[in-house]
């Protein structure tokens, strides 16, 4: 059995059992501190990260969705804090509201160091203008309200930290120009992953619905298009959806799938909650194909789980625990077929003032603006 780093995992579940120790003399947590004219906002989580598969795979706790074993392989356990995040944002208004963020986690490749940067970037606002540089998620990734890299991300609400099956869109270096019009919202960036692309989204937002139309471009004759949804069915049930196609855009696909082929995506999921008994479920299937390769040819998966809210306290933040079930399969081009069932198990804290996957949509719909995320200009 595989537990990780132990030591890491003894601190971080410490500091979990003392945050969630309610002390009723005790100040509040202070979420922000201003230093001059910058205002400073931290947030992230501690988690910890247990699952089971039943093929080994040697992966850790995050899975290579393109690297399921073709072959029958022993069962694997795996646990590990490594998941855990920090994130730090800084704004100023002068001239404008400027924007610096940061964001890292421990899930870095074996046999490198384990800090591993996921988001650090910087954006200026004026006008319904903004302009952004530094490394953040792509325009393929879709958003659930507005356009935004901090905030409202429709990257499900799975437990595995990989995401899942049908997603489009990493987190890549970039030069992204977003204009807003009322309800409308139109960007495009130049970004960098092995080969220059160019995208284009165009997104709005009306009334319970959440839609994208995405164009992109790039080198090795890349070319694509998308189409994104996000739409409240009922005050507590969502219907989420993504699809891609393109020649070329294989490595930009969770998975990923082979490069210079057809390469197309498509997720559908639903997305309930249960505000009395604070306990959210989720549903998804997805997959990803490419055409004729030396490759993988179909990635499959569906995932269904929970997240129960064990205290919510906007002081002292809000832990949680969550568990899901997927069923994982992958098909290759000459004639391989692999199967593996995964079982997580997570218990987190998060930090007072972090927004959860989809929170942040309920709130926004309710309050009918932007103004999701740590930064309230959004």
């Amino acid at each position: 059995m595989r537990y990780g780093n132990v030591h890491k995992s003894r601190l971080l579940l410490s500091l979990f059992l003392l945050a969630t120790v309610r002390c009723p003399a005790a100040e509040p947590l202070v979420t922000t501190t201003t230093i001059g004219p910058v205002t400073l906002r931290p947030g992230g989580f501690f988690e910890l990260l247990g699952l089971h598969r039943s093929a080994r795979t040697g992966t850790g706790i995050q899975t290579s969705f393109a690297s399921v074993p073709l072959g029958p392989q022993p069962d694997e356990w795996a646990a590990s804090p490594a998941h855990s995040r920090i994130a730090l944002d800084a704004s100023l208004h002068a001239g404008g509201n400027w924007l610096a963020y940061y964001e890292s986690d421990f899930l870095q490749s074996a046999g490198r160091a384990p800090y591993r940067l996921r988001q650090l970037w910087g954006e200026y606002e004026n006008g319904g203008w903004r302009v952004l540089a530094g490394q953040a998620w792509s325009l393929l990734r879709p958003n659930r309200h507005g356009i935004s890299s901090q905030n409202e991300l429709m990257n499900t609400l799975v437990v595995e930290p990989g995401y899942h099956v049908g997603l489009a869109g990493r987190r890549n270096r970039q030069v992204r120009i977003v204009r807003a019009f009322g309800s409308w919202h139109a960007a495009t960036a130049y970004e960098y992953r092995k080969g220059g692309l160019v995208t284009l989204k165009l997104a709005r937002d009306a009334g319970r619905a959440h839609g994208e139309l995405l164009l992109l471009g790039g080198a090795g004759k890349t070319l694509g298009a998308g189409l994104s949804a996000v739409v409240t069915i009922h005050p507590r049930l969502q219907w989420v959806s993504q699809q891609l196609w393109s020649q070329g855009a294989g490595p930009h696909l969770m998975g990923p799938m082979p490069a210079r082929v057809h390469a197309h995506a498509c997720i559908q999921g639903l997305e309930a909650s249960w505000p009395s008994a604070r306990l959210r479920l989720f549903a998804y299937g997805g997959a990803a194909y490419a055409t004729r390769s030396e490759s993988n040819r179909l990635l499959r998966q569906w995932s269904v789980g929970f997240h129960h809210t064990l205290v919510r306290s906007v002081r002292w933040g809000v832990p949680e625990l969550s568990a899901q079930y997927s069923r994982l399969e992958r098909f290759t081009w000459p004639g391989g077929h692999g199967a593996m069932h995964t079982l997580s198990l997570r218990l987190r804290y998060s930090l007072p003032g972090t927004r959860r996957p989809g929170e942040a949509s309920d709130l926004a719909r309710s309050n009918n603006n932007g103004n999701n995320g740590p930064s309230k200009r959004r």
